[in-house]
């Protein structure tokens, strides 16, 4: 008999579909399909990104993760359920015959404490997926503390999260892949609509500093001199009752400027492929991205794409060749790219095949998954 393909639990605080929880599938897919790797996911209680993974066959286990908020109950609870959740995931690995836990949060401590309970005999890879500088520092301090320490790889997913940390070796960039096959035909190129509108697209969950607000207030600025312009926000709000405030002040802001017939709200997008490529321009305001998916969703499918320069986004195209880049929190330089690109169809169609041609060959397989499957291997090695 042949050796068995190696096991690996992903560990994923993700409570809905999230950007993070795409990234992984993107990433595990092709390395399972390959026959050399297999993946199981571990995910908080009632997530809502159990059906998506289950669908694409995975074994999906859950455990009652317990975040550091605010909340006295929360602060009460945490370090008792991190104990517990630790000792359930090393039980859980032990009866699954797992080598290696995959933290997809680097905030997630349980894979620590279950590591500690093996007595080292499970291996911890840690992801960063956020800027670690714009966190509360004393926490942040404390989880690369413990990342550094305690896991046998710790991913950046950027080099602007890497610059948060040390020279260790075991501290680097793996990208993440690119969206996988095509399932809609490719954009033709810009061309007018038949009724002459320009559709914007800002596709992100409804969280305070992913940037709609200023989105919005840049887009009131720039209809004012082109009323052809349309926007569209497409996103969930994770059944957290601060995302469902926040979308709610968006649409009272938008009814407060009058803009209710040209702005329209919509809920998770399931098909993030059609969606984008139903937009003339994708917009990306966010106060701090560690990479954004969206951003590359949006260049790999051939949309011209206007972001903030937040972190990750500047190192997924080149501005003025393949999208253009604004300064964080800048709402009048927003609304400039807007007026700027919306009307120039020939910019537009540079934009698109600059961004697909420089992301299809920056985050190609051998800087992205294939890079993550050498992490694991070499991981395994340590453990034999």
């Amino acid at each position: 008999m042949g050796k068995l393909p190696l096991r690996v639990l992903v560990v994923d605080n993700s409570r809905a579909v999230t950007g993070a929880l795409n990234a992984m599938r993107h990433a595990t897919g092709p390395l399972q399909l390959a026959n050399e790797l297999r993946f199981e996911y571990v995910l908080p209680a009632g997530s809502g990104g159990r059906a998506v993974l289950e669908a694409d066959g995975y074994a999906v286990h859950e455990l009652p993760f317990v975040e550091i908020s605010r909340r006295k109950k929360d602060l009460l609870l945490y370090v008792p359920m991190l104990l517990l959740n630790g000792w359930r995931l090393t039980r859980l690995a032990r009866r699954r015959g797992v080598s290696i836990l995959h933290l997809n949060d680097f905030y997630n401590l349980t894979g620590y404490v279950a590591r500690l309970l093996s007595l080292n005999r499970l291996r911890v890879v840690t992801h960063v997926r956020f800027l670690p500088q714009t966190q509360v520092q004393p926490l942040a301090r404390t989880w690369r503390w413990l990342a550094e320490t305690l896991a046998e790889r710790v991913l950046c997913v950027s080099g602007a999260v890497r610059t948060y940390f040390g020279p260790a070796a075991h501290v680097q960039v793996v990208y993440d892949p690119l969206p996988g096959r095509e399932r809609h035909p490719v954009p033709v190129g810009p061309t007018p609509r038949p009724d002459g509108t320009v559709r914007l697209l800002y596709l992100s969950n409804f969280m305070l500093g992913k940037g709609q607000n200023l989105a919005l207030e840049a887009f009131a600025a720039a209809y004012e001199q082109q009323p052809n312009l349309r926007l569209h926000f497409a996103g969930g709000d994770m059944g957290m009752e601060k995302n469902q405030q926040f979308r709610q002040q968006l649409e009272a802001r938008a009814a407060a400027l009058r803009l209710t017939e040209v702005v329209t709200f919509g809920g998770f997008v399931a098909d993030v492929e059609a969606a984008v490529k139903a937009a003339d321009i994708v917009l990306n305001f966010s106060e701090s991205e560690s990479f954004s998916l969206t951003c590359l969703d949006a260049l790999f499918y051939g949309i011209p794409l206007i972001a903030t320069d937040c972190g990750g986004p500047a190192e997924l195209f080149e501005h003025g060749k393949s999208g253009l880049l604004v300064p964080n929190r800048d709402v009048p330089a927003m609304t400039a790219a807007l007026l700027d690109l919306a009307p120039d169809l020939a910019r537009r169609e540079q934009f698109a095949v600059a961004g697909r041609a420089y992301v299809r060959h920056k985050f190609r397989a051998a800087a992205t998954f294939e890079q993550l499957g050498q992490v694991y291997r070499t991981t395994l090695r340590s453990i034999n």
